[in-house]
């Protein structure tokens, strides 16, 4: 069938008596005018039909590439969102109620009439207290209590507000409350109009269980003739609300607003009629009209599928059996008048309405009763039927770890004729076509994304004006914040029951919760992957990690064992001068070092070696099944050479070494852990040696290990003991003798082997970071016994303490400076740190940064064992350095190496063109002072002048009893 237009329906809910009955009477008026509906739920897959007090919050219209106007139903969409849509060029009919700021036809029923009669008709009854009950936050229900109040006006009864209770909504639950508080307040009526059939039926249960009779203790009228109206003990008289007929008005005047006919109308009232049973005291007697009168009041306004005519026609069939024998055409009639309401009740009242004659109607009554006994059967069959659908779609949708749900195989359990699912995609405003459903066929190739305005594809508006009635309708498949996208299906407007577009909504809501946990179980299943690759692999290089590499080392051992001969071998590899870019440049920088350094390692092994990260900077390597001994030490100077290439970090070039142990699997007893074990041994002593050299492992290195370890063990306590003192030596004015200042050093006075020298403990505390803690302790007491002994002697001297790597590199140390001179009262101007040129030159960039902090303590700063690193003369001069301390080894060959001496001038004269003062160590006799006066080299300190002594005695030696060398 060709449409000539494809109208929207914008509804809360698909389903129900009211949404439902509007959708099947637009579906019907769209198809007569040659027009297909796209109907969208605006709330989430799921909900249930409660009131909604506030329009949803929309961001697209879906389909609007197809829609030319737009219907909306009780709050389906905001006032800003309807104006959008009119700025489109689409008109809006709007069915329910007004919205502010939006100049469009509503299309209501007259709630007033209905509730004029009500009250008329009860005050026939001789009623004068009639009571109002409703849920006063919904719309129709509050113009229906201002109709209750005027029409009480109308007939010289004032309006009581002591007779009006709320109910908690429009449901039967509502009603209960209502009836509740009815109850409570003493029943003070004797008869009530209720704003809904729910809450009559709720109020009318409340009122029976507390032992009323209804209608002689409590007249009651409902409104909307809700099929439960005609099955309430007793029959419920109410006001029937035609909501198809809304349906049908709403599409014509979307029509006459497309095609410009006549002006606007801003209003239009569906009529509605009042439904007299027997809840409002009518009890069946003698009737005052003809049977064809009634019949045709009873049935005319919910058969709006037939003509009047044929309404006539079959009302007067009926009517004419009435004490007569049965007629030819009587079932047939009976049967087209109760399937044209659409409503099996409706036979119920015309069964009243027969009984009510004074005549028998043996043959009519048993018609109606089989007609009405077949329409429960279809009813109930239809039911189960649906039920049975619901379950084989839930069953197949909880078994989407088998089948996809997108793919939309499952809609062929259900009635639906075609479908299509899209997927959110980032954006908001993209769908992504997931899947695609066709009844007894393929769907179309479609687009693999769809803008939201483009949604659902017009294949499916195509399929829908091949089927009899048939609908395309968009349910979201949103539960909560789950928001998956949209489900089109291609439904039927006609269903035995009201509830026939409910289906749609429960699969959206089941497909929501299969893909939401599709999702937990994707999820789980990555995590468990996630958590396994976190236990064997590093996080930061991608490289095996210890316990995989301990897996892989022990197949190894097996297979030594098994194998006679086979060889294998273990790297150990530390990265030289990692921390130093890591605390200078920081961790970022640092991390980024480790993964180039991985990269590199692997780029040198064979696929069948293994490469691990075992900590910090650490790094071990399987050699499995090398030919002999000698591969494992051509690889380990393969990945040295390989890792002394610059990497570039951070826009800086930086340059690290490798210290590698090796150790093979040659012995049978040996365990992973051992041999992991030994190459660390073997990788320290290589490290202890020179840095970036290689060691294999000996038995012997493992007893200097235990002896490194035990050092370590015993430093940490010495820390904590205060076992490491500080001594001092004094730093000469050479030319004079005179002492200048003096050098910190660190001795540990250790409880069993002595006072131990620096070189037995400092180098372990370098490595573990222990010398972090000796420094701060030594420059505290420096700084404290300074500023003593200037107070005592009244001289200018100065002290000069060490800074290890550690120290300059952590960042802590402007902290520990200032908190030291602050703590201490030493200026700034009286403390010398000294360093190497190794700590500087590493970073020199960085180090200026670092070393210019420290000048603005006022502190000075020297350069240790000068001559013996490496360094640029163009980065010394640019770093604020002070003094420059010639190393005693070129001292000590004063006089007796020509080479030295030219080496000492040159560095003098260096140090005097920069500005810098001069201090030569290892000073030892009168012969190396007198030549280094002569050289002009201005300070010294060494043996001739005094050796280290504990800082206790220096004010007595040094100050008090000073006697200059001659």
């Amino acid at each position: 069938m060709s449409t000539e237009f494809t109208l929207g329906v914008l509804s809360p809910f698909l389903g129900g008596w009211y949404f439902g009955g509007i959708m099947t009477g637009i579906a019907r008026a769209g198809r007569e005018l040659g027009a297909n509906v796209l109907a969208m739920q605006t709330t989430d897959a799921g909900t249930e039909q409660t009131e909604i007090e506030r329009p949803p919050d929309l961001r697209h219209l879906v389909g609007a590439e197809q829609l030319s106007g737009v219907v909306v139903i009780l709050r389906a969409a905001g006032s800003a969102y309807l104006k959008s849509v009119q700025q489109s060029g689409r008109p809006v009919v709007v069915i329910g109620h007004e919205v502010s700021d939006v100049d469009c036809p509503v299309i209501v029923p007259d709630n007033r009439a209905g509730v004029r009669d009500a009250v008329a008709h009860l005050v026939e009854h001789g009623h004068r207290r009639i009571a109002f009950a409703g849920y006063l936050g919904a719309t129709d229900v509050q113009e229906r209590l201002d109709a209750y109040r005027e029409a009480l006006v109308a007939h010289g009864i004032a309006a009581d507000p002591d007779l009006v209770f709320a109910a908690d909504d429009n449901h039967e639950g509502g009603g209960e409350a209502a009836g509740r508080r009815l109850v409570a307040a003493g029943i003070p009526s004797t008869a009530l109009v209720a704003g809904t059939d729910a809450n009559a039926v709720g109020i009318m249960t409340v009122l029976q269980g507390q032992g009323l009779v209804l209608p002689r203790d409590q007249a009651i009228i409902g409104f909307d003739d809700q099929r439960v109206a005609a099955y309430a003990d007793p029959p419920l008289t109410t006001v029937r609300q035609p909501v198809q007929l809304l349906g049908r008005t709403a599409v014509a005047e979307l029509a006459r607003l497309l095609h410009g006919v006549g002006e606007p109308i801003a209003h239009h009232y569906v009529p509605t009629a009042l439904v007299v049973r027997e809840s409002c005291g009518c009890v069946p007697g003698p009737a005052s009209a003809t049977a064809a009168e009634q019949l045709r009041a009873a049935v005319a306004p919910v058969a709006p599928e037939l003509p009047a005519p044929a309404v006539d026609h079959d009302v007067t069939t009926v009517a004419d059996a009435i004490g007569h024998e049965p007629v030819p055409g009587l079932s047939a009639a009976v049967q087209r008048l109760a399937q044209a309401s659409g409503r099996s009740e409706i036979l119920m009242d015309m069964v009243t309405t027969v009984s009510e004659q004074d005549t028998p109607a043996g043959p009519l009554m048993r018609a109606m009763m089989q007609a009405h006994g077949r329409a429960l059967f279809h009813d109930n069959v239809y039911l189960q039927k649906t039920l049975s659908q619901q379950y084989e779609v839930s069953t197949e949708l909880l078994r989407g770890h088998r089948d996809d749900p997108r793919g939309l195989g499952w809609l062929a359990r259900t009635p639906a004729v075609a479908g299509c699912l899209g997927l959110w995609t980032g954006d908001g405003t993209t769908l992504e076509v997931a899947g695609a459903y066709r009844h007894g066929g393929t769907p179309p190739e479609l687009p693999a994304r769809l803008p939201v305005t483009a949604f659902p594809p017009a294949y499916l508006t195509e399929v829908a004006a091949e089927v009899a009635e048939g609908i395309v309708c968009v349910v979201p498949v949103k539960v909560d914040a789950s928001d998956w996208g949209l489900l089109a299906v291609v439904d039927t407007a006609v269903r035995a029951v009201e509830t026939g577009r409910e289906p749609v909504n429960h699969w959206a809501a089941l497909l929501a919760h299969t893909l939401d946990y599709d999702r937990m179980v994707r999820d789980l299943r990555l995590g468990k992957e996630q958590l396994r690759a976190a236990a064997l692999y590093d996080g930061l290089t991608g490289l095996p990690n210890r316990t995989l590499f301990l897996d892989r080392l022990r197949q190894a051992v097996r297979q030594r064992r098994r194998i006679p001969g086979r060889r294998f071998a273990v790297l150990f590899l530390d990265v030289d001068g990692f921390k130093v870019v890591n605390d200078s440049l920081g961790h970022a920088a640092g991390d980024g070092l480790l993964i180039e350094v991985a990269a590199r390692i692997n780029e040198n092994l064979r696929a069948t070696d293994t490469a691990a990260r075992f900590g910090g900077d650490e790094f071990l390597i399987l050699l499995d099944d090398i030919a002999q001994n000698s591969d494992a030490n051509d690889v380990a100077q393969r990945l040295q050479a390989s890792l002394a290439e610059p990497f570039h970090v951070q826009g800086h070039d930086v340059v690290v070494t490798a210290s590698i142990g090796v150790t093979f699997g040659d012995s049978s007893a040996a365990t992973a852990e051992d041999l992991v074990r030994d190459a660390d041994i073997a990788m320290y002593t290589a490290k202890s040696r020179m840095k970036g050299s290689q060691a294999v492992f000996d038995d012997s290195m493992r007893t200097r290990a235990v002896r490194r370890l035990q050092v370590e063990s015993e430093l940490r306590r010495a820390l904590d003991r205060q076992e490491i003192r500080t001594f001092v030596q004094p730093i000469v004015h050479l030319p004079t003798g005179r002492i200048d200042g003096f050098e910190a050093l660190a001795r540990w006075e250790h409880p069993t082997r002595g006072l131990l020298d620096p070189i037995d403990f400092l180098p372990i505390a370098e490595e573990t970071g222990l010398v972090i803690g000796i420094g701060q302790q030594i420059l505290a007491d420096s700084c404290r016994r300074l500023a003593a002994w200037r107070a005592a002697s009244g001289r200018d001297l100065r002290i000069s303490v060490n800074v290890s790597h550690r120290q300059l590199w952590t960042r802590t140390l402007i902290g520990t400076l200032t908190k030291c001179l602050g703590e201490t009262g030493c200026e700034g101007r009286w403390l010398a740190l000294e360093l190497t040129e190794s700590v500087v030159m590493r970073d020199p960039a960085q180090a200026r940064t670092f070393l210019e902090e420290i000048h603005a303590l006022g502190c000075e700063l020297y350069i240790d064992d000068f001559g013996t690193g490496y360094s640029s003369l163009e980065a010394l001069h640019r770093l604020p350095i002070d003094a420059l301390k010639i190393d005693k080894s070129f001292v000590s060959r004063l006089g007796h190496d020509t080479k030295s001496g030219d080496l000492v001038d040159s560095i003098i004269l260096m140090g005097h063109k920069l500005g810098l003062r001069l201090i030569a160590e290892g000073v030892e006799t009168a012969e190396q002072r007198d030549h280094l006066v002569r050289l002009g080299c201005g300070y010294g300190q060494g043996h001739l002048f005094a050796e280290p002594v504990p800082a206790d005695e220096a004010e007595d030696r040094f100050l008090l009893n000073w006697q200059t060398p001659t």
